[in-house]
C-alpha cells in the first residue's frame, strides 16, 4: 500500500475520457518498486476545461503530466515553453513543471522509432509506411519517420479533414516524403 504524505510528489495523465487508462497502475507500481515518494493520478478533463486544468498545475504543485486524447494538440497553447520538435509536430504528450514553468515535450515519435528499431531491426530509410490515425501521436510518429528517411507515408484515418490537415502539415515540413490520405469508414 502506498504511503501518501504532504511530501509525496504528484504526477498524472490528463485526457477525456481516462477511466480506461492503466497508466496510474503502471506508474504507481514503478514508484513503489523504485522506492520513490510519488503518486500518479488520472485526471479526466473535458476539452472546455483544459486551459484551467493546465494553469492550475503549478499552483497544485504537480511535477509532471502525460497528455492524451483529445488534448495533445490543444495543450500547446497553455504552456510556457515547447521543445522545437514538439512545436514542429504541433502536439505534446508530456508536460514537465520546472521552476513554475510548464514545458511541453513529445516523446511518441522517438519512442516509436526506438521500439521499431529494437524489435524489427530493419532500417526505416527508404521504406514505405502505413500510419493508422492522424492525431497527436500520429503527428509525432510521421515527423520522426520522415527524419529517419522513409520514402512514403500512407495515412489512414476515420475522418478525412483531420488526415488531410496532417498531410498538409507533413508535406510543408518534408518535401522529400510522399504522403497519401485514405479514409476508412467505421
Amino acid at each position: 500500500m502506498m504511503k501518501i504524505t504532504g511530501a509525496t510528489e504528484i504526477y498524472g495523465i490528463v485526457g477525456h475520457p481516462v477511466e480506461h487508462t492503466l497508466s496510474p497502475l503502471l506508474q504507481n507500481a514503478a514508484f513503489q518498486g523504485l522506492g520513490l515518494d510519488g503518486c500518479y493520478l488520472a485526471f479526466d478533463v473535458k476539452p472546455r476545461d483544459l486551459k484551467k486544468a493546465v494553469q492550475g498545475l503549478v499552483a497544485l504543485g504537480v511535477k509532471g503530466l502525460n497528455v492524451t486524447i483529445p488534448h495533445k494538440e490543444a495543450a500547446i497553447a497553455f504552456l510556457d515553453k515547447v521543445t522545437s520538435d514538439a512545436a514542429r509536430i504541433g502536439a505534446v504528450n508530456t508536460i514537465v513543471i520546472r521552476e513554475g514553468r510548464l514545458i511541453g515535450y513529445n516523446t511518441d515519435g522517438p519512442g516509436f522509432v526506438q521500439a521499431f528499431n529494437e524489435e524489427a531491426g530493419v532500417p526505416l530509410t527508404g521504406k514505405r509506411v502505413l500510419l493508422l490515425g492522424a492525431g497527436g501521436a500520429a503527428r509525432s510518429v510521421a515527423y520522426h519517420l520522415a527524419r529517419e528517411g522513409v520514402k512514403r507515408v500512407v495515412i489512414i484515418n476515420r475522418t478525412l479533414p483531420r488526415a488531410k490537415r496532417l498531410v498538409r502539415d507533413f508535406e510543408m515540413r518534408f518535401e522529400k516524403v510522399d504522403c497519401f490520405v485514405s479514409l476508412v469508414e467505421l
